[in-house]
C-alpha cells in the first residue's frame, strides 16, 4: 500500500487544522457553561439572599432551620424585615430573648407541608389549614381567608404572592404568625394565662370560672370565639389595679362586664369592619375599621376602645388586646 506523505507545509496546516477545531470546542464548552442557567434556588436560598429577609434568615440560623427550608413541596408565609418590626421585632438581636426550641415552633407555624399557589385556596372564609408545627403529634393549624380583598392568614396580609422557588412557593406576609400557646390546650383562657399584660383580665376570668361554669365553657370549648381583652392598664384606669380588688366587685356585675367583651366567630382584623356585632352578653358593640386602626365601643364607655394588638391565635378563636374595659 502506498503511504500518504505529507509535506511540510501541509503537515503544519493539518496541525494548525486541529489546534483550531481544538480551540474552537474548547471555547464552546467554556460559553455553555457560562450560558448555563443559574441552579434553581429554594427557600432557604431566596431568604439567604435577599436583604429584606435578615431577620428571618438570623430566625433560621439561631434555630437551626436553615437546611429545612431545601425540603421539597413547602408553601412558605414568609414575613419580611418590614413584617418583623410591625410586629415588635425590631431586629435580630430581639430573637434571643427566644429558646431555639420557641423559634423553631415559630418557624414551623409559617410553613404548610404542600407546594399551594395562591390561587389553590378556595375564596373562603378563615380556611383552617395543617402547618408543620405539631404538638403531642397534632398539627397546629391556621386559618387562611381569600377573597377579594387579597389572602390572608391568621389576618396578616400576603402582600407579595406566588414566588416560585425551586422547592415550593413564598407569599410574602406583613406580620409574624405565632401558633397558639401550649397552656390550656391553647385556648382562649390559655392565650389570657401566657400574657403576663393580661394577668387581670385572667384573675376576673377565674373568678368567673367558679359561678358561671357556661362563660368559662365558652372561652376553653372547641367553638370559636373573639375576645377584646383589656390589658392591665385598662383596668388600673377603673381603680382595678390587684386581683384582690377585681374579687371585690360584685360576681354578676364582673360577669356582665366580661361577657361584653366576648363575640361568637373567629374574627380576625381582616375581618373585623365597620359596623355593630352582638357580644355574648347580647349587648350591641359597634366597630370601627380603618385599614390602620381598628376601634370598638360599648354603651358604657363614652370614647372607644382601641385595638392595641391584633390577631392574637387560640384554638377556639382569636385575641384582640384592648386599651380599655368595655362597660
Amino acid at each position: 500500500m502506498k503511504k500518504t506523505r505529507f509535506s511540510p507545509f501541509q503537515s503544519r496546516t493539518v496541525l494548525l487544522a486541529v489546534f483550531v477545531t481544538l480551540f474552537t470546542f474548547a471555547t464552546s464548552c467554556d460559553n455553555e457553561k457560562e450560558d448555563a442557567p443559574a441552579q434553581p434556588k429554594t427557600v432557604a436560598d431566596y431568604v439567604s439572599e435577599n436583604s429584606d429577609f435578615s431577620i428571618l434568615k438570623a430566625a433560621m440560623l439561631q434555630a437551626g432551620q436553615l437546611d429545612a427550608f431545601k425540603n421539597p413541596n413547602l408553601t412558605v408565609f414568609a414575613p419580611n424585615d418590614a413584617a418583623f418590626r410591625a410586629s415588635g421585632v425590631t431586629d435580630a438581636t430581639s430573637l434571643t430573648a427566644l429558646t431555639k426550641e420557641q423559634l423553631t415552633g415559630i418557624l414551623q407555624y409559617h410553613v404548610l407541608k404542600a407546594a399551594v399557589a395562591s390561587s389553590g385556596f378556595p375564596m373562603e372564609k378563615n380556611k383552617a389549614v395543617q402547618t408543620s408545627l405539631s404538638i403531642n403529634n397534632q398539627a397546629v393549624l391556621a386559618y387562611i381567608t381569600n377573597g377579594t380583598s387579597g389572602l390572608f392568614i391568621n389576618g396578616a396580609k400576603v402582600t407579595k404572592p406566588d414566588v416560585q422557588v425551586a422547592n415550593g412557593v413564598i407569599h410574602v406576609i406583613d406580620h409574624i404568625l405565632l401558633p397558639p400557646p401550649t397552656g390550656s390546650g391553647g385556648s382562649l383562657v390559655g392565650v389570657v394565662q401566657a400574657d403576663t399584660s393580661l394577668s387581670l383580665l385572667g384573675a376576673a376570668a377565674l373568678r368567673i370560672a367558679t359561678v358561671n361554669p357556661t362563660l368559662a365553657g365558652v372561652l376553653t370549648g372547641t367553638s370559636p370565639y373573639t375576645t377584646f381583652a383589656p390589658t392591665n392598664s385598662a383596668f388600673r384606669a377603673l381603680k382595678l389595679s390587684t386581683a384582690d380588688t377585681i374579687n371585690k366587685v360584685p360576681v354578676a356585675m364582673l360577669t356582665a362586664i366580661l361577657a361584653n367583651h366576648v363575640v361568637s366567630g373567629r374574627l380576625y382584623s381582616n375581618d373585623l369592619t365597620t359596623g355593630d356585632v352582638t357580644a355574648y352578653s347580647t349587648g350591641k358593640l359597634t366597630v370601627n375599621s380603618t385599614g390602620s386602626a381598628v376601634t370598638v365601643k360599648s354603651n358604657g364607655i363614652a370614647a372607644p376602645a382601641t385595638v392595641t394588638r391584633a390577631n392574637v391565635t387560640a384554638t377556639n378563636g382569636v385575641v384582640h388586646k384592648i386599651d380599655k374595659v368595655l362597660l
